[in-house]
């Protein structure tokens, strides 16, 4: 009869299990979702237009009245070269920024390996944003100013 040295397997079904018990509790997961949320608090007129785009994904213009919100997930690729560029029109003012870069910029410094939510909300005094997933007025930031 033929032994089987099952202590071999146990260590990496362990390891295994906790991984997945971490990942379904969101407090860690190996390939973590970023969503951007984009929130009108403009004047009623004129209408705001969003483009966002990254490299691989053109999202299309969006038009934004005022109190609705666009937003997008996406997970960065294998090469962690993930890059999202949003424009915004706003009548006679505009901004281009980055939005999501894995490595820099507002939204890319989020914790490793934990889900990260970036809120934009576009204001006739500028564009603010809050790293959190359910924001407060208080959570906002002043970000860029409309050129």
């Amino acid at each position: 009869m033929a032994y089987y040295p099952y202590s071999k397997i146990l260590l990496p079904l362990l390891i295994l299990s906790l991984i997945n018990i971490i990942q379904i509790t969101n407090a860690f997961t190996l390939n973590p979702k970023f969503t951007e949320r984009f929130v009108s608090d403009l004047p009623q007129t004129p209408l705001l237009k969003v483009h966002c785009q990254s490299k691989d994904d053109d999202l299309g213009v969006r038009i934004l009245k005022s109190g609705d919100q666009f937003d997008f997930s996406f997970h960065v690729n294998f090469a962690m070269t993930t890059l999202f560029h949003c424009s915004f029109l706003w009548g006679n003012k505009h901004q281009n920024f980055d939005v999501f870069k894995p490595w820099g910029g507002y939204c890319g410094n989020l914790k490793m390996f934990q889900n990260g939510y970036c809120t934009w909300l576009m204001k006739d005094s500028g564009i603010f944003l809050a790293l959190v997933r359910n924001p407060s007025p208080y959570d906002f930031q002043p970000v860029y100013a409309w050129l």
